[in-house]
């Protein structure tokens, strides 16, 4: 299983009004939801016709799919680009832990329960890539970090459904609007427990050195 089945992810070439209105929608709807925006207010705050909105895109869910595509695009490479570079697995970690984070606080309490309310469906998609998305780059940082005696000899498979699990069940619109945590403690809390029983002492010293320069 792929990212490309779930969501096709792949980059894609957008016209000048299609991209416009999926930066419009990023920042709009991620900052404030978007349940109460109408297609009338989009059009008219882009300062375009609605022939044009409704050319690219027949419903107002069309472009929160599409808004959301293009941030799991945008994400997906940056993940991908940390994974094959240089260092060893706990910069690795650390550096998608904050990749994570930095993305998740893009995200208001409202745009999320904009998701969970009037678009279950999109929310679905969304669980489900980000589950793969980690599965194939966590389990890369995981056997790199077994080789380096970074990580414990674990089941890799454990380790993986273990990271994967915690990061679905705390980052998602039920438990952070809930919580009085913020997304950042909610995700940096999350990484620290689990890399704290997952790391060797030499990881574990190699991750104090990281908190410390940060």
């Amino acid at each position: 299983m792929t990212i490309k089945n779930i969501f096709n992810t792949e980059p894609q070439i957008y016209p000048d009004d299609r991209m416009k209105i999926l930066l419009y929608a990023q920042e709009k709807f991620f900052r404030g939801g978007f349940h109460k925006t109408s297609m009338d207010e989009i059009a008219r705050e882009l300062q375009i016709s609605k022939g044009t909105l409704y050319k690219y895109f027949p419903s107002k869910l069309d472009i929160v799919s599409d808004a959301v595509k293009m941030l799991i695009t945008g994400v997906k490479g940056q993940v991908e680009g940390l994974i094959s570079a240089e260092g060893n697995a706990v910069e690795k970690f650390m550096q998608v832990i904050k990749l994570l984070t930095a993305t998740i606080t893009k995200f208001s309490d409202k745009w999320l329960s904009d998701l969970r309310h009037h678009a279950p469906h999109i929310w679905m998609k969304v669980d489900e890539t980000r589950k793969v998305l980690l599965y194939e780059n966590i389990s890369k940082i995981i056997q790199q970090g077994q080789k380096e005696d970074l990580i414990k000899k674990y089941p890799p498979e454990l380790i993986i459904t273990m990271f994967i699990g915690a990061i679905r069940n705390v980052v998602n619109p039920d438990f952070l609007i809930s919580t009085r945590l913020s997304y950042d403690e909610a995700v940096r809390h999350t990484f620290s427990i689990l890399l704290g029983g997952t790391l060797t002492k030499k990881g574990l010293e190699i991750l104090n050195k990281i908190e410390k320069r940060s």
